[in-house]
């Protein structure tokens, strides 16, 4: 017998709320969440019911964690006003693998109307899936990409943020702070890459390690033994066999001899430093690299690097390039409307020797500078 429309449409409505407060338990229940979002399409009204005084008697239960496991990805943007796809950052905060992603633009400085349409975004995001996953960051005046990045990491790592909640950003909890470009070149698609890469194991067809011991699911099924966890996952642009990297072949050249520099001065055999997709644990030594104005510009990640570097080996921990895995990429798409002109390239050079006569050279003096104050940064 067909229960009444009546009871159809209230099931139906159990279940949306049902799936929506699930999603607001994202932080501490990443795991749960998704799992039950996925059943919740096949629920009857009974079993959606159940499912609503489930998540209802976890809820005291789960406020009681200082907030769990946090994803901000900052987002840089100068006159992104006709360019930024706005549409596909809503589309993919939908996905259950995007339950615990909070996205930070950060206006730096635009000219044009950049600033109401990220503001526009964030109320039309709060409308659709509720209040927290979409953050606006307005930095004034211009002060280029790489202080925009830092700007926004930090406000992140600090808790400055009236969107994330529990406070500043900790990798005791597994909080997770990262940039990725805004015109995505980058897809989308690849955060929950990077995202399970870093958490403990790359899943999928075609894995290529598992990373964490048996906690992170791996055994000795994988065919190899579980690998140290990192604290870095970065995007690179392999043009491997049956990915989808299409750069132009000048920017390939140069952007292997400039990588091939990189390599050598930071004496770590990185492929790819200036892939616009990076995420990082919430460490004190992250926290510790972007407390100052970057100086190279547009090289930006080189300097990040060198300065995690000092920071790790200060610590006497683990070294930069055990805490560092790149990801090869399977889709990057060169897009045209790049902002680097010819000098541009070429001070690249300049910035390069620059960067290891300030951080890595044997005559570098401590890190952090005398008189920096790491704990806080006025935003």
């Amino acid at each position: 017998q067909e229960p009444p429309p009546s009871d159809t449409a209230a099931a139906a409505a159990a279940a949306r709320v049902c799936a929506r407060s699930l999603a607001h338990l994202r932080r501490a229940g990443r795991v749960l969440a998704q799992e039950r979002a996925r059943a919740l399409a096949g629920m009857s009204g009974p079993v959606a019911s159940r499912c609503l005084l489930q998540v209802f008697l976890l809820a005291w239960g789960i406020a009681q964690l200082a907030a769990g496991e946090r994803v901000v990805v900052v987002v840089p943007c100068y006159n992104e006003e006709k360019r930024l796809p706005a549409a596909q950052y809503l589309d993919f905060l939908r996905l259950p693998a995007a339950a615990d992603v909070v996205f930070l633009f950060v206006n730096d400085g635009s000219m044009d109307r950049t600033l109401e349409m990220l503001q526009g975004l964030q109320a039309e995001a709060q409308a659709q899936l509720g209040p927290g996953r979409i953050d606006v960051l307005d930095v004034q005046p211009n002060g280029g990409k790489a202080e925009a990045v830092r700007r926004g990491m930090l406000a992140a790592l600090e808790g400055k943020l009236g969107s994330i909640g529990g406070g500043p950003l900790s990798a005791a909890v597994g909080d997770i702070v990262g940039f990725w470009d805004g015109d995505l070149a980058t897809p989308l698609g690849a955060l929950p890459d990077l995202l399970g890469a870093l958490r403990g194991a790359e899943e999928g067809p075609g894995r290529l390690r598992c990373r964490g011991g048996v906690a992170a699911g791996c055994g000795a099924e994988d065919g190899m033994p579980a690998l140290p966890p990192v604290d870095m996952v970065f995007g690179a642009r392999v043009g491997l066999l049956g990915r989808d990297v299409t750069r132009s072949m000048s920017r390939h050249y140069l952007g292997r001899v400039f990588a091939t520099l990189a390599s050598l001065i930071l004496q770590i055999p990185i492929y790819d430093t200036q892939c616009g997709a990076k995420l990082f644990r919430a460490t004190p030594q992250l926290h510790e690299a972007v407390a100052a104005p970057f100086r190279a510009g547009w090289i930006f990640d080189v300097e990040l690097l060198a300065r995690l570097k000092r920071a790790y080996a200060a610590r006497g921990t683990s070294t930069l390039q055990d805490v560092i895995f790149e990801f090869p990429l399977h889709r990057w798409h060169d897009l045209p409307g790049s902002k680097l002109g010819l000098s541009a390239k070429v001070g690249a050079l300049w910035g390069l020797a620059r960067i290891w006569h300030e951080h890595l050279s044997p005559w570098t003096g401590p890190w952090p500078p005398p008189g920096t104050d790491n704990r806080t940064t006025e935003l």
